[in-house]
C-alpha cells in the first residue's frame, strides 16, 4: 500500500510540473519568482513570531550561561551588572586622572574640572535611560546629546578638542588606523 501511495504522489507531482511547464515562457517566468518571494516571506512572518515569544528581559548571553551551567538566571544577572558597574567605575578613575593631568598641564581649570565631571554624570543618567527606546530613537537622542554637551561645553570655555569622548581627546591605541599619543 505504500509504495502505490508514493506512486500516486509522484504522478501527482510530475503531473502537476508538466502543468506548470505548459504555462507560457512569460507567465513560468514570474510564477517561480513569485513563489520564491511568497515562501522567503513565511519563513520570515514565522521566524520573527518565534523570536517574538522569547520575551525575557535578560541578554542571550545570560540565558545561555544560566541554561549551560543550570545557574538561576538573575544571579548571572547580578554578576554581570557588578561587573559592568566595576568597569564603569574604573574609566570614570580614569577620566578623572586625564582630567587632572590637563588642569595640571593649565589646559582646564580646576572648576572646569568639575563642571565636567558633573556634567559627565548627567549625561550617564540621561544614557541609562535611552536604553529601553529603539535603536533609532535612541540614535537620534544621542545626537541631541552630543549636541547638548557641545553647546554647553562653548558655553564654559572648554575646548573639546582637548576632552573625550566627543572632543576625541584621551585616545589611546589605534583609531581610525592611525597610532594616537598617550
Amino acid at each position: 500500500m505504500k509504495s502505490s501511495l508514493g506512486a500516486l504522489h509522484r504522478k501527482e507531482v510530475i503531473r502537476m510540473w508538466k502543468k506548470v511547464k505548459t504555462v507560457s515562457g512569460k507567465k513560468r517566468k514570474i510564477f517561480l519568482p513569485a513563489m520564491l518571494a511568497f515562501s522567503i516571506f513565511v519563513i520570515g512572518i514565522l521566524a520573527t513570531n518565534v523570536s517574538a515569544q522569547d520575551v525575557s528581559n535578560y541578554p542571550p548571553i545570560v540565558q545561555k550561561i544560566a541554561d549551560k551551567f543550570n545557574l538561576n538566571v538573575t544571579e548571572v544577572q547580578q554578576v554581570f551588572d557588578q561587573d559592568r558597574d566595576e568597569r564603569r567605575a574604573d574609566r570614570y578613575a580614569q577620566f578623572a586622572e586625564d582630567l587632572n593631568d590637563l588642569v595640571t598641564e593649565g589646559k582646564l581649570t580646576e572648576t572646569q574640572k568639575e563642571a565636567i565631571l558633573d556634567k559627565h554624570e548627567e549625561m550617564q543618567d540621561k544614557m541609562e535611560e535611552f536604553k529601553t527606546l529603539s535603536h533609532e530613537e535612541r540614535h537620534e537622542k544621542m545626537q541631541a546629546l552630543r549636541e547638548e554637551f557641545k553647546s554647553w561645553a562653548e558655553s564654559q570655555g572648554i575646548d573639546l578638542s582637548v576632552i573625550g569622548p566627543f572632543g576625541h581627546g584621551f585616545m589611546r591605541g589605534f583609531h581610525k588606523g592611525y597610532m594616537m599619543a598617550p
